[in-house]
Parts: C-alpha cells; structure tokens; sequence
C-alpha cells in the first residue's frame, strides 16, 4: 500500500491513504508487477508531479474549535498543505481530459464516500475547468463553471474551500446575496459562480 503525509511532524504525522482501490474496496489490485508500481510510474513522473505541485497542493488555513484553560470554546487558525489522494486526481484528471476530447454537453458522475474529500476534488476540477483549452490550446472550451449545492452548510463550506483555491483574486464569486446576485454573475460571465439550487427559480 501506499500512504501519504505532507508533514511529519514524529508521532503526530497524519498519513492518509493514496491507494488505486481494489473491487470497491481499500488496497490496490494485482498486476504484474508490484502493487505499488503505479506510484513511480503514474504519480511521480516529471509530467504528473509538475501538474500536482502547479494545480493541486495548497496551503489553506483550517479552522480548529478548542476549549481554554476556563472552558471557553476557542478557534485556532492552524496553516496545512494539502496534496490530492489517489481518488482524486485520478477522477479530476479523467474529466479535464474528457472534457478537452469532447468538449461541453457531457455528463459525468463522481462517486465519493464520506470524508472522501469531496470539497477539495470540486475545488480542484472548478479552478481547472475555467482555464481548460481546447486541444488546439487556441480558446477555453468554458466560459463559466457553475458549482450548485442543495444544501446551504454544504455551500458555504464548498464556497470557503473554491475561494482558499483561487491563486487570481476575483475569480470566484460566491452568491451570499440571493438570487438577483445570480443573475448578475451570470450575465457578466464570472469564472467560478458557487450557488444553491434554490437560487435558480427567480
């Protein structure tokens, strides 16, 4: 198996898991070589590292609730990279090239289990798809990327995580406002719009 960690920190190092999966289940599959192989041969190459380290690793601040010496709930601001898991690049890559070869109108569906790291794989395929090119690399195959939740706790933490992605200010715009905020963002074409589907009726 491989696992991963982007701080060792001794017996406080927190190693998740970048394994391929195997039948729906942890671990990766039988091939014929080792089981691990994808690793240097996928992950590691000059290509795929460069793209990781350019669209995918981040230092976001994190939000951690704590209780004082007196019992008084506290908030500590801790700063923490993040690295895609095996899972996730592998199911934003599979789209972005989709998506470059065919290009809009397609369907697609991303299946995630709980704490999964849904957020982060929608930040990552969001900030990417605004600037995919067509395989001429001439214009960008989307104008605009919709992110729409149906839950309002969820869209506040998609909203906080899209927007700790952005590397160009301005680039996401959050719709706190209600729905005739939409529809301005909408006819001066924002790159990333995060809304909920609630919104869309007006």
């Amino acid at each position: 198996e491989v696992w991963m960690c982007t701080q060792l920190k001794g017996v406080k190092s927190f190693f998740l898991p970048f394994n391929k999966g195997n039948n729906n289940g942890a671990g990766n599959p039988q091939n014929d070589g080792i089981k691990t192989d994808y690793l240097w041969k996928e992950v590691l190459t000059k290509d795929s590292l460069t793209n990781i380290l350019q669209n995918y690793t981040q230092l976001i601040t994190e939000e951690k609730e704590y209780k004082d010496s007196k019992g008084k709930k506290r908030i500590k601001k801790e700063k923490k990279l993040i690295f895609p898991r095996y899972h996730q690049l592998s199911s934003v890559r599979k789209i972005l090239a989709d998506a470059q070869e065919n290009g809009v109108g397609q369907k697609y569906l991303i299946q995630h289990s709980a704490g999964s790291g849904k957020s982060n794989s929608i930040s990552w395929l969001a900030h990417q798809l605004v600037g995919l090119h067509n395989k001429q690399g001439k214009e960008t195959i989307f104008d605009t990327v919709i992110v729409i939740t149906d839950r309002r706790i969820l869209d506040k933490q998609i909203r906080e995580n899209i927007k700790q992605f952005q590397q160009v200010e301005g680039v996401v715009q959050p719709i706190t406002e209600g729905a005739k905020q939409l529809k301005t963002a909408l006819e001066e074409g924002k790159k990333i719009i995060i809304t909920t589907i609630q919104k869309f009726p007006y």
